[in-house]
This record gives structure tokens, C-alpha cells and sequence, in this order.
């Protein structure tokens, strides 16, 4: 039976890990990953990932999770999409994970490390710096037109969620138009990250946990409508 999330709270708790336990990944640990990357949908049917564990530590990890990607923008927004509704399920099964792009395996836009979480230690903090971690814009920023008055509160709480979605550098490469009380528009600005796509994750599992249905839908390069 699939397990049930509640994205929600996951999204707002979650935090970059950059200081791991010492611990060797067992077979138990591969599978429940593994599970993990089985539980995203994709965004697209045209592009085909496929995610794997490589026993590398950087920051102390436990090993990197990645998949073979093109540089397209449809391909980089599905590895954004899909990346982070693995990490968002591996949070639930208490892992710590952050997106890391200074080590790359071959034909990967970036990578995500893993591992149990250790106390946050002085590279929590100097990376947390250096990342501009707590700098998110508002939503007042964020969202063109502004929201309208009388929008319901689904709609604010996914565009939240939205606006919390890592993105490298914290830069928040995006913004947001509120259309209908049923759908928001996503746009954001393509390049070498899988930013848009990440965005887009949240997004998307906030509204199927509230609405019980979405529909995300890509609009031109860069812009997409979630519907629900």
C-alpha cells in the first residue's frame, strides 16, 4: 500500500543536510531509496530518468543519488521534478539530503547527497552563508498581479510551497501568477539547474495533498500551469 505524505509539513520543515552521521549505506538503505525514487511521478512521458546510488561522501554522506540527464529545458525540469519529490519522501523516512552541484556524475546536471543527519556544524553554517540559506523573497515579490482578495487559502498555501522550493544559490529563479482559484502559472528562468522543475514539485504535491487532483501542464519554455 503507498505510504501518504503530508508534503506540506515536509516542505516547511525541510533544510539542506551538509553534516551526515557516519554511516555505510546497508542493503535495507538502498532499497529504501529506491522506493523512494519508484514514488515520483514524472512530469513529462517523453523524458525517461533513471536515478542511482553512487557510493560517494562529499560533506560526509553516505552516497549521491542521480540520474543521466540532457540539458534541454524540458529535461531539466524533469530532473527537478522528480528529484524533489524523492528527497521530499526520503525526508519522510528521516534521511537528510541537499542538492549538490560540485560533484557531478557523468551526464548529471547535479547531484543529491544522502545520509543520516549529524548535528549542524561549522560547514552548515559557512555553506548555509555562502548559499544565501534564509534570503527566500515574499510572496508580495514573487507573485505578478499580486493575489487576488478573495483567493482561498489553497491557493496561498501552494504558492507558499512554491516560493520555499530550494534553488541554487537561493536565487528563487521564478515567479508566480495566480489565474483562477483552481490554478497558478509557474515561470521561471531556464538554464544549467533543474530550479523550475523543483519549484514545480512542490507545487504540484501540495495541491494533489489539498485538492485530492492536479494537473501540471507545460505551457512554452520555462512556463507551466498547475491546475487542480
Amino acid at each position: 500500500m503507498e505510504k501518504e505524505l503530508n508534503y506540506i509539513d515536509l516542505i516547511r520543515t525541510r533544510h539542506s543536510t551538509r553534516d551526515y552521521e557516519q554511516h555505510t549505506l546497508t542493503d535495507a538503505d538502498r532499497t529504501q531509496i529506491m522506493e523512494a525514487v519508484a514514488s515520483a511521478v514524472p512530469l513529462s512521458s517523453t523524458v525517461r530518468l533513471e536515478w542511482k546510488i553512487a557510493d560517494r561522501s562529499p560533506m560526509g554522506c553516505s552516497g549521491l543519488v542521480y540520474a543521466e540527464c540532457g540539458t534541454s529545458d524540458e529535461e531539466l525540469a524533469e530532473y527537478g521534478y522528480q528529484g524533489e519529490q524523492i528527497i521530499l519522501a526520503l525526508l519522510a523516512d528521516g534521511w537528510g539530503t541537499c542538492w549538490y552541484a560540485m560533484v557531478r556524475m557523468p551526464g548529471s546536471p547535479c547531484s543529491i547527497t544522502i545520509g543520516r543527519p549529524a548535528a549542524p556544524g561549522v560547514r552548515s553554517v559557512v555553506m548555509g552563508t555562502l548559499s544565501r540559506g534564509h534570503m527566500r523573497k515574499s510572496l508580495e515579490q514573487l507573485v505578478t498581479g499580486g493575489i487576488p482578495e478573495h483567493s482561498s487559502p489553497l491557493v496561498r498555501t501552494v504558492l507558499e510551497s512554491a516560493r520555499l522550493a530550494p534553488s541554487a544559490m537561493n536565487h528563487q529563479p521564478w515567479n508566480f501568477e495566480v489565474t483562477s482559484d483552481t490554478q497558478i502559472v509557474i515561470k521561471g528562468n531556464t538554464g544549467r539547474f533543474p530550479d523550475i522543475g523543483i519549484c514545480l514539485a512542490n507545487a504540484m504535491v501540495t495541491a494533489r495533498q489539498l485538492a485530492g487532483k492536479v494537473t501540471v501542464s507545460r505551457l512554452n519554455e520555462g512556463k507551466y500551469s498547475i491546475a487542480w
